[in-house]
């Protein structure tokens, strides 16, 4: 290329034209059909121009008919896109709620649809797919081409106790539970919502245990819907322990010690 040659000099005007495009509505992240739609060129054909701005890297290819703006790396904007709506969670959303100090080497993503993990940018995308009826408590954050969908902090503990191997160890979503400012009306309708009795048993348990205020109504909707099966406190812990029959609970981690990992002593 001869000295002084930019790289605008060699793209056609209708190119040039998409990039400003892009700029001119703040598109972080698009998809062929999005743009198509947009624009209102046709699919094969923007296509072919996406994949010619991505081959003289004026955007980014994310995967297979997903797009970025060049040098875009918003790692939660473009993992909750790459899933078509799913929410960040879980041990991601853990650290966003500033209820852990820990930072998760991935990005957890839940969503309806299944989707492969994968990596992109050096960076590991988790995607955990759920039942349709346990996609809720989503809030947007962000700003502008940086916002994003992500669950609650009331949703984020349930589902971390639900898959607390998502949630960045046990001993971690304990004190994330024991410094949170939740509100309880809210967890007992997402508790219901949820309607997965073993995680209701571990918040009603920690809430009495820890003496916290507020989880009065969250206990009262957990008894009456106990059955005769114990859980395991700690589900990835060893079948052993005190068995604890007002919940229905087996302490594979003793009263001592959930009490000094909630006082962030061990």
């Amino acid at each position: 290329m001869p000295k002084g040659t930019k790289i605008f000099d060699r793209l056609p005007d209708h190119h040039l034209d998409l990039v400003k495009f892009m700029e001119d509505h703040e598109l972080s992240v698009f998809t062929v059909e999005q743009m198509s739609g947009l624009t209102g060129i046709s699919s094969p054909h923007i296509n072919e121009i996406l994949e010619n701005l991505a081959l003289k890297k004026m955007i980014d290819r994310l995967e297979r008919g997903k797009y970025c703006r060049y040098g875009f790396r918003n790692d939660k904007v473009i993992g909750s896109f790459l899933t078509g709506g799913g929410s960040i969670a879980y041990w991601s959303a853990l650290n966003y709620h500033l209820m852990t100090e820990q930072i998760p080497n991935v990005v957890f993503v839940q969503s309806p649809r299944y989707k492969q993990s994968k990596s992109i940018f050096n960076v590991r995308y988790k995607f955990v797919k759920i039942l349709d009826p346990k996609f809720f408590g989503i809030i947007q954050t962000g700003y502008g081409r940086d916002s994003f969908p992500i669950t609650d902090k009331e949703k984020t503990l349930i589902d971390c106790f639900e898959y607390p191997e998502y949630s960045g160890g046990y001993s971690e979503l304990i004190r994330a539970f024991a410094a949170s400012n939740l509100n309880p009306d809210k967890l007992v309708d997402y508790g219901k919502r949820t309607n997965n009795l073993a995680v209701l048993k571990r918040i009603a348990f920690l809430s009495e245990i820890l003496d916290m205020r507020g989880y009065q109504r969250f206990r009262k909707m957990t008894a009456v819907r106990l059955n005769e099966r114990y859980a395991l406190f700690d589900p990835m812990g060893p079948n052993e322990g005190e068995f604890v029959s007002a919940w229905r609970l087996r302490l594979n981690i003793t009263r001592n010690q959930i009490i000094e990992i909630a006082q962030n002593l061990s």
